[in-house]
């Protein structure tokens, strides 16, 4: 995981996350996860943590592809690896 906007400026909830991916679902090496209230990691990730998402991929309000996520899961980095 590269950022995460842990402040939902629309205020549904939600959060969205930006990984380096495999997949360029967004753009080159990037994937963009919107997930929803209900599915928000506590606490959210950090850079360096590991998240895994499925869902459908959906255009989001910029125009960008994105998972919609309907699963997450994170996996903590080694304390050593995590950014502050």
């Amino acid at each position: 995981m590269i950022f995460v906007e842990a402040v939902d400026p629309d205020g549904d909830g939600d959060a969205h996350l930006v990984l380096a991916s495999g997949q360029s679902v967004t753009a080159p090496g990037l994937t963009v996860v919107d997930v929803p209230q209900a599915l928000r990691p506590r606490p959210l990730p950090r850079a360096g943590d590991r998240v895994s998402a499925a869902g459908p991929v959906f255009t989001g309000s910029y125009g960008q592809r994105q998972i919609e996520a309907v699963d997450v899961s994170v996996a903590a980095a080694p304390s050593g690896q995590r950014e502050k």
